[in-house]
């Protein structure tokens, strides 16, 4: 399985792009920031990888924009690979 998880800065902006995406009808949820991207407000946007063709260059945008990660569940654990 894998997804994309979207990393800000703030919290507020966290819930703004949220909001910007699940109005889309995108399915979306906020879920904590893996350890491992050690940066951001410890609040994600997790997302569909289809999704970024379709808000990825609204999403980059955002104030405290810090950057998409793609997340791959293997039988190690988690990967997280920025793109």
């Amino acid at each position: 399985m894998q997804f994309v998880i979207v990393v800000y800065r703030s919290r507020n902006v966290t819930m703004q792009a949220y909001n910007f995406v699940t109005r889309r009808g995108i399915t979306a949820s906020v879920v904590s920031t893996p350890r491992s991207v050690n940066v951001g407000c410890g609040l994600s946007l997790k997302m569909p990888r289809q999704a970024l063709d379709v808000v990825g260059e609204t999403l980059e945008k955002g104030e405290t924009f810090v950057g998409f990660f793609l997340v791959q569940n293997t039988a190690r654990g988690m990967l997280l690979t920025r793109l």
